[in-house]
């Protein structure tokens, strides 16, 4: 598991997050905070899919049944939502 990026990555997003909520206090242009909500989305579901890739399995091995059928499921609509 590539620990060290995926904090990294989730850390980039909550610098982002901050980012936007700043350009937002100061009613910044619209264009600005449309870039910034894209890039939250992509950096997010980037970071979605790195820690997926490494650790679904082990994540899956864990869970009852149910579960297993929601995880996949969010899953599908995670990356239906590209």
């Amino acid at each position: 598991m590539r620990k060290n990026t995926t904090i990294q990555r989730l850390n980039i997003v909550k610098g982002q997050i901050n980012g936007l909520a700043n350009l937002i206090e100061k009613k910044e242009d619209c264009h600005k905070i449309t870039e910034q909500f894209y890039a939250i989305n992509v950096g997010l579901k980037k970071v979605i899919e790195m820690y997926f890739n490494d650790n679904l399995s082990s994540c899956l091995k864990s869970v009852n049944l149910k579960k297993r059928k929601t995880i996949e499921f969010l899953l599908k609509e995670i990356i239906k939502n590209k």
